[in-house]
């Protein structure tokens, strides 16, 4: 659970609930950060005070909603729309091919607003939307940026509620350091794992918390829950059996290792004879990846990424029933 978001929402429903105007740190929503906001001159940090001073009690409904998401780890995001020119907020420079045109097709209003969204497309917002904002508002589900620049005078930015998976890379190698971006890029938090900072810096490693150990035979308790990915790259495949021992016993949702089947074959065998059944090893994500003749590090980084994200989409599913 985040629980830095948590309270920061908490605290919002408290001010509110004592008539004070509610204020966070920008920090607590990272959409509001000024690295989440290059490239988009109309909003700077302030623009989250700016919405915050426009709530109500009317509002505590949709931040109580964003709290019980966090609590049941729902794919759910608090979302922030934004009026920057109220002259054409509620203006339509749409077409039929989204078929929000006529009436409805402007926002309901040129106020700033909060709102709660999920993929199974509930929406929570204190004041009457229009066919354009409801949109826009289930649209944030796939990044504000899908449509951002469709329209005049609103820009819509969203905070994911559903806490980051992450993925422990296990070896240092080009291959590690090509999952660490593109895991990263779809969402995942990144813990890299290997023994020698001449691999594992952060030059190589920017995104990731990076943890130096002693041997792979030694690995620190790294908090592991059935959340996480576990990945077996180590440099060569020297250390894949002490790294897959280490998978296993850790209780990660998901461990993966990657080579051909003849060496993971063997790496079976050694951890067979270190003690884990060899039923366990057979339920292992091996060889890692979706098959479609990914053969260089970035194309291997995306054939593994790829499976990540659709484990990380089965396990969402399995919540929402």
């Amino acid at each position: 659970m985040n629980r830095r978001l948590y309270a920061t929402i908490q605290a919002l429903i408290d001010e509110l609930q004592r008539n004070v105007t509610p204020t966070a740190d920008a920090d607590a929503f990272p959409c509001f950060s000024e690295l989440a906001l290059q490239g988009n001159p109309d909003i700077t940090p302030a623009a989250l005070d700016a919405v915050l001073s426009t709530l109500t009690m009317a509002d505590i409904p949709t931040l109580q909603r964003a709290l019980t998401a966090i609590e049941k780890k729902e794919q759910a995001w608090l979302g922030f729309k934004i009026v920057t020119d109220p002259s054409v907020a509620c203006d339509s420079e749409d077409t039929e091919v989204v078929a929000v045109t006529g009436k409805g097709a402007g926002s309901a209003d040129s106020q700033h607003g909060i709102f709660f969204a999920t993929e199974d497309k509930e929406i929570v917002f204190s004041r009457h939307y229009s066919s354009r904002d409801r949109f826009q508002m289930l649209d944030i589900t796939r990044g504000p940026q899908m449509h951002n620049e469709q329209y005049a005078g609103i820009a819509w930015l969203s905070e994911s509620l559903e806490p980051k998976s992450r993925v422990i890379i296990m070896g240092a190698g080009t291959v590690g350091s090509c999952v660490e971006k593109t895991a990263h890029d779809v969402g995942f938090k990144t813990v890299a794992v290997d023994y020698d900072c001449e691999y594992l810096n952060a030059q190589r490693f920017p995104l990731s918390e990076r943890v130096l150990i002693s041997s792979f035979a030694d690995i620190p308790d790294l908090e592991i829950t059935e959340d996480d990915f576990v990945l077996v790259l180590t440099r060569g495949h020297m250390y894949d059996p002490e790294a897959l021992i280490f998978g296993v016993r850790s209780q990660a949702g998901y461990v993966g290792m990657m080579g051909c089947l003849e060496k993971n074959q063997r790496v079976y065998d050694m951890a067979e004879a270190a003690g884990i059944p060899r039923a366990t090893l057979e339920q292992t994500h091996t060889p890692i990846g979706l098959r479609f003749g990914a053969k260089t590090p970035p194309e291997l980084a995306i054939s593994i990424v790829a499976e990540l994200i659709q484990v990380r989409h089965d396990r969402r599913k399995q919540r929402r029933q």
